[in-house]
């Protein structure tokens, strides 16, 4: 049963008004980690699936009509696209949605999945532009107000971890496209399965301790 959901967005700017370039998103069962490599795997040799399936969203978001809504671009954030690989860059060419739409469409994607729990690799950036952008829509966000939850909270807490991650042994189990922000909600939903069968293993351990 899918109860988790991970979005991730690429962005030109760090301020919640940002243009948007691209909303990826990936919904799973967070207790399966079978399930949820096994759906990641099938996802990334598919590319219909990636475009939208019941799993997975990603849609690329026209330009131009946002920075006619007053939409903002950083000059720190384009110089740093720069830098970025071409295997990046690919992941950002394709037909181009207007915002209006792609919101409608992940609303859409999301609503299939009743309960599920929202989260971004921090409350203040990814959720907050897609909020900031549903209100210039004219659009209903999909989560509540108090709903986003952090990624990176998550793997600390089941983890005791302080750096929001799996320890750097940990490898994807797909080619991983760092910046593709299908791929990174893809990473985050692998890592947090990995971190909650962990701590499932350990509660388990210290429990069969008590009662020895």
């Amino acid at each position: 049963m899918i109860n988790t959901i991970t979005i991730d967005t690429e962005t030109m700017d760090v301020q919640p008004s940002a243009v948007i370039l691209s909303i990826g998103g990936f919904a799973f069962d967070i207790e399966d980690i079978d399930s949820v490599q096994n759906s990641i795997i099938d996802v990334a040799r598919d590319p219909e699936l990636a475009d939208y399936s019941k799993t997975a969203f990603y849609g690329l978001v026209d330009t131009f009509g946002q920075l006619m809504q007053g939409r903002t671009v950083g000059a720190e954030t384009q110089k740093w696209w720069i830098k970025q690989s071409e295997d990046t860059h690919e992941a950002l060419t394709g037909h181009r949605e207007p915002l209006s739409q792609t919101l409608v469409n992940l609303s859409s994607w999301i609503q299939q999945h009743p309960g599920a729990r929202v989260f971004f690799r921090g409350t203040d950036f990814d959720g907050s532009i897609l909020e900031n952008a549903y209100r210039t829509c004219g659009l209903t966000c999909p989560w509540h107000w108090g709903g986003k939850r952090d990624v990176r909270t998550y793997i600390d807490a089941m983890t005791k971890g302080t750096k929001g991650y799996l320890p750097k042994t940990h490898q994807p189990c797909f080619a991983m496209v760092k910046h593709n922000s299908l791929h990174d909600a893809m990473g985050d939903a692998e890592q947090m399965a990995i971190a909650y069968q962990l701590n499932s293993r350990q509660v388990a351990a210290e429990l069969q301790e008590t009662t020895k």
